[in-house]
């Protein structure tokens, strides 16, 4: 391991926003849970937590401020290892001297709750596989070299800890125009302390075969089914003028720029594209909105839109009287700006981790993963996708108490003849 571990960390730039909204109605706390074949040792997990930790001191924090800001400060403190619970992704109060993640186990389960004040989804993956490993290795299981697994053998670079978006790209760049607002679905809140789900289980091929047929991706075919379902919900509430008939449908689906831009970072380094459809006096077929996804991300990706929005963040930061206005005023402004200009934006936010890959040695004891990714208020429901050994999941956690986008969902894939297996998480 690295020799010299600093004691202070600086919160990394996407971060700022998540520490000014975290709340009891959104918690920014996501979730990776996996499935052993076997019941966790609790003991044996924390023992494995305790060695881990010494490679991820980044992690091993807490958060503090000071006049201007925020930043991590480094602890010998272990987190103790919680029993889990039937709702998740919940509330931690980071300010009270709390560790920004927690570690849950129950029964066969191993669960990493951790907020994007400290890493996005890969981080949370990296992060909890490294633990994960070490707990087999304890029970004497030899465990291959993988990318996603860091061990005390293997130096810890700075580049780890260090905010990716600083070091890798240039402030430089043509001003961005404000997005106008989008189409919320509706829906009653249910209480905070509570986190619906709804887990669609399919087969990974036949999706993926589906979407090969249409010459696109799996990601942009996946989304094509969400938006058409949101699309349904929109015509509905536009016919009993519940909505503005003008406000668009805009997805976010966040992209992990680490496959475009080499860098080690295990703090937050992903942003997103916003395909966006105005939808007038006829619906789009599902072939239409598929291609338009497929179209407007090539698009975005080409015109370097994702570069020159994470231009426009640095210049903000440091921007002079940005830089020296109090922790207490900055915070505030944060607040506005996110309530303003970033919640009412998009319909709906699906975030795909890929097809997850593990060692041989791994695999066979891990059983399934259960991915839910943080609430939101608004719009109200968050989505991840994911596949893993041929199964295809889309997970949706719900912060409202209705079924409405799930049933269009459910709709969509019957009428596109993909099998499908529905999990529901709620009070009955």
């Amino acid at each position: 391991m690295s020799d010299i571990i600093p004691k202070f960390f600086e919160v990394d730039n996407a971060a700022q926003i998540f520490v000014a909204i975290n709340s009891l109605k959104e918690t920014t706390i996501s979730r990776i849970a996996l499935n052993l074949d076997r019941p966790v040792n609790k003991n044996r997990l924390e023992q494995a937590m305790r060695d881990r930790l010494k490679r991820f001191p980044f992690f091993q924090v807490y958060l503090r401020k000071h006049f201007f800001g925020y930043y991590f400060e480094h602890t010998d403190d272990v987190p103790v290892i919680e029993d889990d619970s039937r709702w998740t992704n919940r509330y931690i109060n980071f300010e009270a001297g709390n560790f920004p993640f927690k570690l849950k186990t129950k029964g066969k389960t191993i669960a990493l709750e951790l907020s994007h004040i400290l890493s996005d989804g890969y981080g949370t993956l990296v992060f909890l596989l490294s633990i994960v490993a070490k707990y087999f290795e304890l029970e004497g299981v030899s465990i291959e070299d993988f990318p996603l697994i860091k061990t005390e053998e293997s130096p810890a670079s700075n580049e780890e800890w260090e905010c990716g978006f600083r070091n890798t790209f240039n402030k430089k760049g043509p001003p961005q125009k404000l997005q106008s607002k989008a189409y919320i679905p509706t829906g009653e809140m249910i209480p905070v302390e509570k986190y619906y789900s709804t887990r669609f289980l399919m087969d990974l091929e036949e999706v993926r075969t589906l979407a090969r047929s249409m010459n696109v991706t799996l990601n942009v075919y996946v989304a094509g089914i969400y938006t058409a379902a949101l699309q349904e919900l929109y015509l509905e509430d536009r016919a009993s003028n519940k909505v503005n008939s003008t406000l668009p449908l805009r997805i976010q689906i966040p992209v992990n720029l680490r496959k475009y831009y080499p860098t080690k970072t295990l703090r937050n380094f992903s942003y997103i594209y916003s395909p966006v459809f105005h939808i007038k006096d006829k619906a789009l077929n599902f072939s239409e909105i598929v291609h338009s996804i497929a179209e407007q991300i090539r698009h975005e990706r080409h015109s370097h839109s994702v570069e020159h929005q994470i231009a426009r963040n640095l210049r903000a930061e440091n921007n002079p009287f940005f830089r020296f206005l109090p922790r207490v005023l900055k915070k505030l402004l944060f607040k506005l700006f996110y309530h303003i200009f970033a919640r009412s934006l998009y319909s709906g936010v699906l975030s795909n981790l890929g097809d997850i890959k593990l060692p041989p040695a791994l695999e066979k004891h891990i059983e399934s993963f259960d991915i839910i990714p943080c609430n939101s208020p608004v719009p109200g429901r968050n989505t991840a996708i994911f596949s893993y050994k041929g199964k295809l999941e889309m997970n949706i956690g719900s912060s409202v108490n209705d079924l409405r986008l799930e049933n269009k969902i459910e709709d969509q894939l019957t009428e596109l003849g993909i099998h499908y297996e529905v999990v529901y998480k709620r009070d009955t």
